[in-house]
């Protein structure tokens, strides 16, 4: 991002982000926000009274607008506490013969799972993993792409997973920060249930504590549980048992009570205190960046500020593979007007092969670099995907599929354009038809 991004704060970055994605999903036209603007308001400022408008206009974003403190992990996680409380209440250790099993298995796995997440969090290559994720999310936006291929309502179905990866790609920090703390509490919180689950429990019911294993020993339990509970014996003062010990009460259970205490400061010293903590941390430094950062040279937010200042997008298009006639650039200077929702300057370069190689250079005036091309061509991941990299190096790209260039049957025409759609929409390219004529 550079150093002339557009920030605003980070509920209304959220909303200008909803609209943005709602535009790019030609669910929304531009607003016309021109009288409203208040006065010396910068670019972020006049952006934003748009988006207000927008969503003032149209019924069904507003509503989804308003679930945008779910989407950008505001609201979850205090609605994530009482489940979680409640579903850690059901992990009990305690059987229904009245007997508690020493090695709690249950709570031994919970144990380990805190652990694995501790270690997750300290390894040192966990940035990279933590990069893995917000490219997962993205994900969602090519889910959300083959969902909308027809209909404005299945493509307005489709702005959550749309506005999920603009938010992770803008604001990630504050994301997986908000995400992370909440699931940290929602884990305190399980472990927390479980240990209310036990005493509750055993309120009702005099609980015997005893052990019973398949593949473990006396000696080997005896050294396990002086590992995992040796930490809440030095706190609590109740001694562990010896080899000895351990294997009589296979034979003679004991009072159950000592076993719980032991276990209760375990769980809450190793998966309720560092979660809690850990929580607390990602809440803080959330706190420390307020406002969000928005790339200005974003094609559609160009797009908006061309219109409240009413000026005029200067495109370049490339035909490649082909040579576009005359009623072939006007339609696409006609669908670039649409595409774009306002004034647009087309420069038409002379054709050029589908190769990288063969691409020339865009001058660094142009806006967006339009690459017409015919579905007669067959798309080639292996071909297409360097020419798709090499031209947005460049400059923003679109791809415009003339489908009146490819004469043939409307059949093969339609299972042409699928397989087109198919590999920009796995290459995340920005694409529009022109229009062939029936």
């Amino acid at each position: 991002m550079d150093s002339q991004a557009l920030r605003l704060p980070d509920p209304e970055a959220a909303e200008l982000l909803l609209v943005r994605e709602a535009i790019a999903a030609e669910v929304l036209a531009l607003p016309d926000a021109r009288d409203r603007l208040p006065e010396q308001a910068d670019d972020a400022e006049r952006l934003y009274v748009q988006a207000r408008t927008a969503l003032e206009q149209d019924d069904a974003l507003r509503r989804m607008a308003k679930q945008l403190p779910w989407l950008t992990g505001r609201r979850p996680g205090v609605w994530l506490m009482l489940p979680a409380l409640l579903a850690g209440a059901l992990f009990s250790g305690l059987t229904a013969g009245g007997r508690f099993n020493i090695l709690a298995p249950p709570l031994l796995g919970l144990l380990l799972w805190n652990l694995l997440v501790y270690v997750f969090l300290l390894w040192p290559g966990r940035r990279d993993a933590t990069q893995a994720a917000a490219q997962g999310t993205r994900f969602l936006l090519w889910v959300g792409r083959r969902w909308a291929r027809s209909g404005a309502g299945a493509r307005l179905a489709s702005l959550p997973g749309r506005f999920i990866v603009a938010y992770a790609d803008s604001a990630p920090a504050a994301l997986f920060g908000r995400l992370g703390a909440t699931l940290h509490g929602a884990a305190a919180a399980f472990a927390l249930g479980a240990i209310l689950g036990i005493y509750w429990d055993g309120l009702g019911v005099a609980y015997y504590a005893s052990w019973e294993s398949t593949f473990l020993g006396a000696g080997t339990v005896s050294v396990l549980i002086g590992i995992v509970l040796l930490p809440a014996s030095l706190v609590t003062g109740i001694p562990l048992p010896n080899a000895t010990e351990v294997a009589a009460m296979a034979a003679t259970p004991v009072p159950a009570a000592p076993w719980i205490h032991l276990w209760a400061v375990t769980l809450a010293t190793v998966a309720i205190l560092p979660r809690v903590l850990l929580a607390g941390w990602a809440l803080i430094r959330i706190r420390r960046s307020t406002t969000v950062a928005l790339d200005r040279h974003h094609p559609v937010l160009r797009s908006m500020l061309a219109a409240l200042q009413g000026t005029t997008l200067t495109v370049r298009v490339q035909p490649l593979g082909y040579r576009p006639d005359t009623s072939a650039l006007e339609r696409i200077r006609a669908a670039l007007q649409t595409h774009f929702q306002g004034p647009v300057h087309v420069d038409v370069a002379d054709p050029v092969a589908v190769d990288a190689d063969a691409l020339p250079s865009c001058d660094p005036g142009y806006e967006r670099l339009v690459l017409l091309m015919s579905p007669a061509q067959t798309p080639e991941a292996e071909i297409h995907g360097p020419l798709f990299t090499a031209a947005s190096s460049q400059a923003p790209i679109c791809v415009a599929l003339d489908a009146e260039a490819y004469r043939t049957t409307p059949e093969r025409r339609a299972s042409r354009l699928e397989a087109w759609r198919r590999l920009l929409d796995s290459r995340e390219v920005e694409y529009l038809e022109l229009e062939s004529v029936s």
